[in-house]
């Protein structure tokens, strides 16, 4: 009669159960996939506004007022002719959150790049005031704080005291 194709055997019963394993599989697979990209979603939408926030602070009036204070208690005639420190610019690319709390940015003085500082902007805890600070100079400036006054010759030392 036949070659046997319409009689029921054991691929006939593991059938519907690979379908329903399938399913399972793509199920998950798409719950999973859709998973992380919902929370790489959030995570970007998430960083973008910390950046968003980090630059405001920053480039804002407050921000702006707290650079040149702190600009200004280095070099008491800065932004005038009498003053060594003309101008600054905010490296807006390097707005970052530090590790230890604060957002740091660099500043580039008098047009100059090898005249550049890190500033870190904290908010107390007791007062939540926004405050501004010198983190690191580089060596220009450095030695531009030096001819302010700033650091004064026998309290910077290299670890041998020399």
């Amino acid at each position: 009669m036949g070659s046997g194709m319409n009689k029921p055997g054991a691929f006939g019963k593991v059938r519907p159960v690979l379908v329903v394993v399938m399913s399972v599989v793509v199920v998950i697979l798409v719950v999973v996939v859709g998973g992380k990209m919902v929370i790489e979603s959030q995570l970007e939408k998430k960083q973008k506004s910390d950046q968003e926030y980090m630059y405001s602070v920053v480039t804002g009036t407050e921000g702006k007022k707290l650079i040149e204070d702190e600009l200004r208690y280095a070099d008491k005639n800065a932004f005038t002719s009498d003053g060594t420190i003309k101008s600054y610019k905010i490296l807006t690319d390097t707005i970052e959150r530090n590790p230890m709390g604060g957002i740091m940015v660099d500043i580039e003085l008098n047009d100059k790049p090898d005249l550049n500082l890190t500033m870190i902007f904290e908010k107390s805890n007791s007062e939540g005031k926004l405050t501004v600070r010198p983190m690191s100079l580089s060596s220009d400036a450095f030695d531009l704080y030096k001819s302010l006054g700033f650091y004064q010759e026998d309290a910077v030392r290299d670890k041998d005291g020399e």
